[in-house]
């Protein structure tokens, strides 16, 4: 019998970068990349050489082979073609990314319940970083972006000394002695501008040298996700192309988790929460909506029953379950009023026709039901908080607190942009409507101030169901939006009742603790807008308990400067 001899298997050609560099490549099975480009965070692809004699009579340049004609193979998938990156260079502001400096990052971002997202849940980053003792050199690609955008955002609420530097910090996530007395909250902000800013290059960088807004994956729709959120700190164009790619990802992802049922009825409730605070921000800088009405069905289910029917089902039902999926409904209609606000009121087309009536009626219906639901709502919250006493009870507070700040959020995040783009039309489209029409106009914008107002009352609610410790920078230019609609309330010369004046203090105060970590809440603008909102509040503690016979002559509060904007300059 004929013995067998084995052939002895061929090894792989080596990859394009070894080939360059004239080093030994030890290529990976199954297309892996090989462990040089691993090392250097790059893509590792092998172009096929053609062997033996060249043929006699080559084909054309433009032939097509038949399809069943064997094509050459090559050792890893063709990757698609990376765009013209901008250039990032390491800044020397850019904190030693150590193993310990990680860790406290990861430590930090559990108290930022913004970048909690159920994408980052799907990924394994948090167990793949331990298993690496927190050195990041030794992740794959994917993995390290991710990791590196966690760390940017971190560094927003991180009091570690490579990123506040010298100067007064906390000691820990949850000192109450320095968040609730320190005055140097906003030197906390300032200290730490160029960390972060160095840490986001750090992570844009890396997210462009491997092209994550081209290859769908949960880790890359992650690093999206963090990217578009930290534009929102800072910086807001008039596109967003993180949020686009974001998006993107997870429509392609969303039929591999069902298939591979890894999307579980639960998770429905996390996406519709997240799917509203992208809509809202699309609202309020007035960017295209991203959120389709399918990505809904895809990531949220069913729709839910009417305004009308969430109202009676609240009169009726009590339960702690009915509850939750109230507000799931609730928040999922948020959705649908921002996507019609959008399309109907104030997006790009809807701004090429005089504003259209019926539309702002319609929508002035919606929110106050909105706002009747959300009323109910709450005070079903209040109940559970008024009931959970014991220890397990606790993480039931927990949840409905969360839940009342959510479902506030998406109240306030509608009312603000509609009330100023009803403002804006009534000044710019002045030329093209006739006084009756005209008048009508500005009779539905005292209906969008009124309810303004109440969402003022609603928005001061939300910040006191928060932690006395919590860190809510991604919502800067929301807090930052009504801090500047009460100050015009004030300065109009309108009565505002007390309620008032205290929540104008609530929501000034809130910008303030921004100051812990955002180095905008300094700037002279934000500075100069909370010693006016102080200076207001001054005033109504003084005109409470003073009589006005007896004015306070030849002093600051009496005097001209009071109403200036340096009242609290000291």
């Amino acid at each position: 019998m004929p013995q067998i001899m084995s052939e002895k298997q061929k090894k792989p050609p080596a990859c394009d970068a070894c080939k360059a560099r004239r080093v030994l490549c030890h290529p990976q099975p199954h297309g892996a990349p090989c462990p040089r480009c691993v090392e250097k965070n790059q893509m590792c692809t092998t172009t096929p050489v053609p062997r033996g004699r060249p043929r006699k009579n080559p084909l054309p340049a433009c032939s097509s082979l038949p399809l069943s004609r064997p094509q050459s193979r090559a050792r890893s998938r063709p990757s698609p073609p990376l765009p013209v990156q901008p250039v990032y260079k390491t800044s020397p502001a850019c904190p030693p990314l150590t193993p310990e400096f990680v860790a406290h990052c990861f430590e930090a971002i559990q108290f930022t319940p913004q970048y909690n997202h159920p994408l980052i849940s799907t990924t394994s980053i948090k167990m793949d970083i331990r298993a690496v003792s927190f050195q990041l050199h030794l992740l794959p690609p994917q993995s390290r972006v991710l990791a590196l955008c966690i760390i940017c955002c971190a560094s927003l609420t991180s009091f570690h000394p490579s990123v506040l530097g010298d100067g007064p910090r906390p000691e820990c996530f949850l000192d109450e002695n320095f968040f609730l007395s320190s005055p140097d909250l906003f030197g906390c902000g300032v200290r730490r501008a160029s960390a972060y800013r160095a840490l986001r290059i750090e992570a844009l960088k890396a997210a462009w040298e491997i092209g994550i807004i081209l290859q769908p994956s949960n880790e890359n729709a992650a690093s999206c996700y963090l990217l578009d959120l930290l534009e929102q700190c800072d910086f807001t164009g008039i596109s967003r192309p993180w949020a686009n790619a974001y998006m993107s990802h997870v429509r392609a992802l969303a039929p591999i988790w069902r298939s591979s049922n890894s999307f579980a009825v639960s998770d429905g409730a996390h996406w519709i929460g997240y799917l509203m605070g992208d809509v809202l921000i699309s609202a309020r800088s007035r960017t295209p909506m991203l959120v389709t009405p399918n990505d809904q069905l895809l990531f949220c289910g069913p729709a839910p029953p009417s305004l009308e029917a969430l109202i009676a089902s609240l009169t009726k039902s009590t339960s702690v379950s009915s509850l939750w999926g109230s507000f799931n409904s609730y928040l999922y209609h948020v959705i649908n009023m921002a996507r019609q606000l959008s399309e109907t009121i104030a997006g790009d087309y809807a701004r090429l026709s005089p504003l259209s009536e019926g539309a702002v009626l319609n929508f002035l219906s919606s929110l106050s039901l909105m706002h009747s639901i959300l009323c109910l709502l709450l005070d079903h919250v209040d109940r559970v908080i008024a009931t959970a006493d014991n220890s397990p009870p606790l993480i039931l507070e927990d949840m409905s607190r969360t839940c009342a700040y959510g479902a506030i959020f998406g109240f306030t995040g509608l009312v603000l942009p509609f009330y100023r783009e009803l403002a804006h039309r009534e000044t710019s489209d002045v030329q093209v409507y006739n006084q009756s029409t005209y008048d009508r106009l500005g009779f539905l914008r005292a209906q969008a101030h009124d309810i303004a107002m109440l969402a003022v009352r609603q928005m001061a609610r939300a910040i006191r169901y928060l932690p006395k410790i919590h860190y809510m920078p991604v919502h800067w230019k929301t807090v930052l939006g009504w801090a500047e609609f009460c100050a015009e309330e004030v300065e109009s010369g309108s009565p505002l009742s007390p309620e008032f004046m205290q929540d104008l203090e609530t929501i000034t105060k809130e910008l303030k603790s921004m100051g812990y970590s955002l180095e905008a809440a300094s700037a002279p603008d934000s500075i100069a807008l909370i010693e006016r909102l102080e200076g207001h509040a001054s005033r109504a503690i003084v005109d409470m308990f003073l009589p006005p016979e007896l004015p306070l002559e030849g002093t600051w509060m009496g005097g001209p400067m009071f109403n200036g904007p340096m009242v609290f300059a000291c």
